[in-house]
């Protein structure tokens, strides 16, 4: 914790400009702007910049904001927990809860979403086990999408059934609701957990034919107010970059389609309607136009004749002719 309050003495001087990612109902959010009023350890004061936020946007205390630091160079972002809102003065009070890193934008847009999700906690917190435990879940799922050889064992096979059993287990979990986002989680759950501990989550999207496997790091819990459950945060530690585009499509796609709902389709204007007379009129000069245009090719044709003027097509006719006659000489 010391490194990360040095980070935010270092980052977050009063009076710096900074940028709060403000939730929205239904998913996506707000970026709003707002200047340091005063840092103590790692709670931290915004001033927003408008007097008034969106009416969709969704402030509530126990939310995780990102906090961007846009002017540092290459852009920096930090997560942070919402204390308070004051909103007659448009303070926020946030506590900061992550070390500051390069701001990604992919990882940035959060959603809400509803899906099976599995979690549990490793029989190790000793990272490098973690991380062996890791990469054995994901090479066993490789295993089980492999079709069986030719002359495959009979206990390979068996073996590949078992692990093929336990993934279907796990995508069968009880959906969860969840904020979730490239680069972590948050998720309402009857277990406090601790800050820093690791965690296995299984996450299944639908219409993906593989879980995605993830070690997490606790980074927050807060107790909500039915004193049952604990609004938990994790961010990802261990996670494929295969996976997280897997996973960013996915939250994409999710915003997309509620933005198709909720925005309104303007229909064209119907044009205003032609009177019988009115079109009786135009097409009655349409065929006073044919009827002159078909006399002055005919007066032309006539006048042609008259003077003995061939056809451009007669005329190109005889002269290939004449030409072939020469040569046949």
């Amino acid at each position: 914790m010391a490194q990360e309050l040095e980070q935010y003495a270092k980052y977050f001087h009063q009076g710096e400009k900074v940028r709060v990612g403000i939730p929205l109902d239904g998913g996506g959010w707000f970026p709003e702007w707002g200047v340091v009023a005063a840092l103590d350890d790692d709670l931290l004061l915004v001033d927003l910049s408008c007097d008034q936020l969106p009416e969709e946007a969704r402030l509530e205390t126990g939310q995780t904001l990102n906090v961007g630091l846009p002017e540092m160079e290459g852009g920096l972002t930090c997560r942070a927990v919402l204390v308070r809102d004051d909103q007659a003065g448009h303070r926020l009070v946030l506590r900061l809860i992550e070390e500051v890193y390069p701001f990604e934008p992919r990882e940035y847009y959060r959603q809400d979403v509803y899906l099976p999700l599995d979690f549990r906690l490793p029989f190790t917190q000793i990272e490098a086990d973690v991380m062996q435990r890791w990469q054995e879940r994901r090479r066993e799922m490789e295993f089980a999408a492999q079709a069986p050889e030719p002359g495959e064992p009979e206990a390979l096979e068996c073996c590949r059934e078992e692990i093929r059993a336990r993934l279907e287990k796990r995508k069968g979990a009880a959906p969860v609701a969840a904020n979730i986002s490239g680069g972590g989680l948050r998720i309402n759950i009857s277990r406090k957990l601790i800050a820093g501990q690791l965690i296995e989550l299984s996450i299944y999207l639908p219409d993906s034919p593989r879980l995605i496997e993830i070690v997490g790091e606790v980074v927050e819990v807060l107790e909500l107010p039915d004193q049952a459950r604990f609004s938990t945060a994790v961010r990802y530690r261990l996670i494929d970059e295969a996976d997280r585009d897997r996973l960013i499509g996915y939250i994409s796609a999710q915003q997309l389609r509620q933005l198709s709902r909720h925005t309104p389709r303007a229909l064209p204007a119907p044009e205003p309607g032609m009177s019988a007379l009115a079109r009786r009129l135009q097409l009655a000069l349409a065929f006073i136009l044919l009827i002159a245009f078909i006399g002055c090719q005919v007066r032309a044709i006539r006048s042609a004749k008259e003077r003995g003027e061939k056809w451009e097509v007669q005329r190109i006719f005889d002269e290939g002719f004449v030409e072939f006659l020469k040569r046949q000489r």
